[in-house]
């Protein structure tokens, strides 16, 4: 309905009514597009769920019962001692004979325990002020800053004059502070409007050139300005002086603008610190503790690992060594509670152990002098093994032999196995495959027979404000469960699997003679005809109704397993075949690995949307029609009824 509509004033009668009951055939076209496409995206829906459940079907208990391997499970048998062995599906049938020499090793270092006591902790921390002789200056290193200071060197540009710094001509010594150097400083930029400061480890450049000035209004309150300022370019000669100033070396330097207000930036300070050095006493030995604290003269020696060099630096901590050492091939970690290196080698076996060498002093300092029969020192080993009389070695405990695969744990006396068809395995793969057969076949009976509704449709939005919502969520529960009643595709994915499951299977025995078999060759079958084609095993203890029957399955897989393999892998590759054809795209009619047809319901169910818009506008344009035509009504009967008024007043003043 268009705009805001002043109806019934004259007539005094109830339009929005009237034009709602003239329209009711409108209304109804439309909620009966609404209930078609409802229905179209509730069949969808339903789709969706039962193509879930194919596929996981057919890439679970299909694939696998359709896959030869499947029935070719076999286990060993023995009292086993010292090993442990499983047999995968191409292991020989009989006896075997195993023995575990010995067992493989990983090469483990517990080193020597190295912080018995304290000592004296040293670390850089930036200056607070400027009353610190060049002498004592030091980088995050602990290197002297004496000759990076001496030779600064920068330019400052400034309102069109250019201010040369070089500290290199001041003939400074190790005796000069920091103080005199910003004293010297800021004499040369006199008059550029830049102030050099230092504090906390750092210089700062800052540009006041700007006039501050505060001025008071007759109500006391206080406005701040700036004015006269100028930008400042500082550039640096060099990479260390930039550093200290915080600029850039080079043509391009960096600009400090002038302030506006007081929350401006103004200043640029050095990226590189001031140190000094500060000594703490009975510090406690740490993994972040620095070998060159513990033992100055480790500085610079060299720790070989597998080869490979480590050097010691003035900051290398016991964390950095461990770190470095596991770089190379070998578990390491510095334990700083036991106070011990862990070293580790990643797998098991000689040719996986390591070696330690390089400087003795720094091998002592960190522990790991162990001589060949220390506590803390196992050695790489091989594991051996004899089967049916022929050794093998190797760095792993974990062998692969003809098909087995043995675990060695403990050496020991030789022992005999024996290996053989798994029959319960084989058997509880069937099992798990007429499971899920049964369930997926259940769920589509269950679909295609549902009950049928006579005269329900999807409830329109005033019959559901007619009814509770537990009543709407049961009628449309309802219409939802029966919307795949009779599908045809439902239908022929039914008759597939059962035909496919009732076929025969041509098998050659070891007689040379071929033969036929089906599933109940072997105890498996179709029950009462009202369960529509579900399968039972014969002897299934799980099974109430077939448990007390004679197992032909289990027995079939103890005498005859290649006729079991053959037929069950036979039928399921049938199936498996028939499902993935089913599955198979269509141009502009269904998607791939679907097993209904997607594309069309989409198709089908944007054109109800469509219709439901053209009928929707059809209604209201009929409403309007219906609005014009009583508002001319109205303005015809508000006419006749000023012209009665006049009439009687003629009448009235006459009298």
């Amino acid at each position: 309905m268009a705009g805001v509509r002043m109806t019934g004033l004259a007539s005094g009668l109830d339009t929005e009514s009237l034009v709602g009951q003239l329209s009711e055939a409108y209304q109804k076209k439309v909620d009966n597009v609404k209930k078609q496409q409802t229905k179209a995206e509730w069949k969808k829906e339903a789709w969706q769920s039962l193509n879930t459940k194919l596929m996981d079907f057919y890439r679970g208990a299909l694939s696998e019962f359709k896959s030869y391997s499947s029935y070719r499970a076999k286990t060993v048998s023995g009292d086993l001692k010292g090993m442990k062995i499983t047999a995968g599906n191409n292991a020989a049938n009989g006896t075997h004979k195993v023995q575990v020499l010995n067992t493989a090793v990983a090469q483990m270092w517990t080193g020597k325990k190295i912080n018995t006591g304290t000592y004296t902790k040293t670390s850089y921390e930036g200056a607070k002020n400027g009353d610190v002789a060049l002498s004592d200056v030091k980088d995050a290193n602990g290197n002297s800053m004496a000759d990076t200071l001496k030779n600064a060197k920068f330019t400052i540009s400034a309102d069109g004059t250019d201010y040369q710094v070089d500290l290199s001509t001041k003939g400074y010594d190790d005796n000069t502070k920091i103080d005199t150097i910003v004293e010297d400083i800021n004499n040369q930029l006199s008059g550029s409007g830049a102030t050099v400061s230092f504090e906390n480890g750092a210089f700062k450049i800052t540009n006041d050139s700007a006039t501050k000035t505060t001025e008071t209004d007759t109500n006391g309150k206080e406005t701040t300005k700036y004015e006269g300022g100028h930008d400042i370019t500082i550039k640096a000669t060099d990479d260390a002086s930039a550093a200290l100033f915080g600029t850039k070396a080079g043509e391009t330097g960096s600009t400090i603008k002038a302030a506006t207000s007081d929350k401006s930036q103004n200043a640029l300070t050095g990226t590189s610190r001031v140190n000094v050095e500060v000594k703490t006493p009975d510090s406690k030995v740490t993994s972040a503790t620095k070998l060159s604290d513990l033992n100055p003269s480790l500085v610079g020696k060299e720790l070989t690992v597998n080869g490979q060099q480590i050097t010691i630096g003035t900051n290398t901590t016991l964390s950095d060594v461990a770190s470095q050492i596991s770089k190379m091939g070998v578990n390491a970690n510095y334990d700083q509670g036991q106070g011990r290196f862990y070293l580790n080698a990643s797998q098991s076996g000689t040719e996986n152990g390591f070696t330690i060498g390089g400087d003795e002093e720094l091998i002592s300092a960190l522990g790991l002098d162990l001589k060949e029969g220390d506590a803390g020192r196992i050695d790489a080993a091989d594991a051996k093994i004899v089967y049916n009389g022929v050794e093998y070695e190797q760095s792993s405990n974990s062998f692969n032999i003809n098909g087995l695969t043995i675990e060695a744990t403990e050496p020991g006396e030789a022992q005999t196995i024996s290996v053989g068809n798994d029959a319960q395995a084989v058997y509880d793969k069937v099992k798990n495959f007429v499971k899920g057969y049964n369930e997926l076949l259940s769920e589509m009976n269950k679909l295609y027979g549902a009950e049928r509704l006579k005269d329900m449709e999807p409830l329109s939005d005033d019959e559901k404000k007619a009814l509770g919502d537990k009543d709407v969520e049961n009628w449309e529960k309802k219409i939802k469960d029966s919307i795949l009643r009779k599908d045809d595709t439902i239908n022929s994915l039914i008759s597939t699997m059962r035909n496919t499951m009732m076929g025969t299977i041509k098998v050659t025995g070891s007689d040379g003679v071929e033969r036929g078999f089906t599933l109940s060759s072997f105890g498996i079958g179709t029950g009462v005809y009202s369960e529509k084609g579900l399968l039972h095993i014969d002897g299934n203890s799980d099974d109430s109704d077939y448990a007390g029957v004679d197992d032909k399955l289990m027995k079939a897989l103890m005498d005859d397993p290649e006729s079991v393999e053959k037929t069950l892998a036979g039928l399921g590759t049938q199936l498996y075949n028939k499902f993935q054809k089913a599955m198979g795209r269509q141009e502009g009619v269904s998607s791939a690995m679907t097993f209904y047809n997607d594309k069309t319901m989409d198709d089908d169910i944007k054109g109800y949307k469509e219709k439901v818009t053209k009928e929707q506008d059809k209604m209201t344009a009929a409403e309007d029609k219906y609005y014009k035509q009583f508002a001319a009504m109205e303005s015809a009967m508000a006419k006749m009824q000023a012209q009665q008024s006049y009439v009687s007043q003629l009448f009235g003043n006459a009298g």
